[in-house]
């Protein structure tokens, strides 16, 4: 019997980036759904695993910053039936859900060996089955570039809302949100070509997403910290 790393790997999304991308992910947390359920990285919905199907694979794709802001997490959700075949994919847009698996649709690409194909926004890491259709998001060049920089985002699941303790899981100081825009600006803004290439991700980035959850602020307040000592006090000339 396969394990959930087995899983995951086997059907893990071939990812596509801008040939200019400057942040890729730090990891994916995985959760193997054998029945409907509501997840636990993506609190606002619950994943359905159909009656013919045999499982549903969760992907959170955990990146140290969106270009808009320090924290960004995605997902993909791939369905596979009983005979182990793809039969649905859908990806995470800007807080909201939008299928992926579209098959025919100009621009797309199909499965290779089991994988859905899945591109990745500049700078802001939303999924669509086709890079051109990013032209369709206001503002989508502009904010990798001159409206680049933001704070540090308390985002779900780890926002007072949803976390498990009822309280926010980081607390970032005003410096900490004033150094994440400086960095964003000086050194990871960026001009998208919307020409992308496909980027396979290592092996190891991929866990459990319940060992990944307690990782996230503990790598966000070491990102703090390493900010604090690459700007300290010049950060409030920003």
């Amino acid at each position: 019997m396969q394990t959930e790393k087995a899983i995951a790997l086997r059907y893990a999304p071939r990812i596509h980036f801008d040939e200019r991308e400057t942040i890729y992910p730090r990891a994916v947390g995985y959760t193997v759904f054998y029945e409907t359920k509501k997840s636990a990285s993506f609190p606002k919905r619950e994943v359905q695993v159909p009656s013919d199907g045999a499982f549903v694979v969760e992907y959170a794709y955990y990146f140290d910053y969106d270009i808009e802001h320090m924290y960004d997490l995605e997902h993909i959700w791939v369905t596979v039936d009983k005979e182990g075949n793809v039969t649905y994919a859908e990806a995470s847009f800007h807080g909201k859900y939008l299928v992926l698996l579209v098959p025919g649709l100009h621009g797309a690409m199909d499965m290779e060996e089991g994988r859905v194909h899945a591109f990745c926004q500049p700078g802001k890491h939303a999924f669509l089955p086709a890079g051109d259709l990013f032209r369709l998001v206001p503002r989508w060049d502009v904010c990798c570039g001159k409206e680049a920089g933001g704070p540090v985002l308390i985002g779900n699941p780890f926002c007072a809302e949803f976390s498990p303790t009822g309280k926010d899981l980081f607390t970032p100081a005003p410096s900490d949100d004033a150094h994440s825009i400086r960095y964003l600006k000086e050194k990871l803004s960026f001009t998208p070509s919307l020409r992308f290439e496909e980027r396979e991700l290592d092996e190891s980035l991929y866990m459990p997403w319940t060992e990944l959850f307690p990782l996230i602020p503990q790598w966000i307040g070491a990102e703090c910290r390493r900010l604090n000592q690459l700007y300290g006090e010049e950060s409030h000339r920003v």
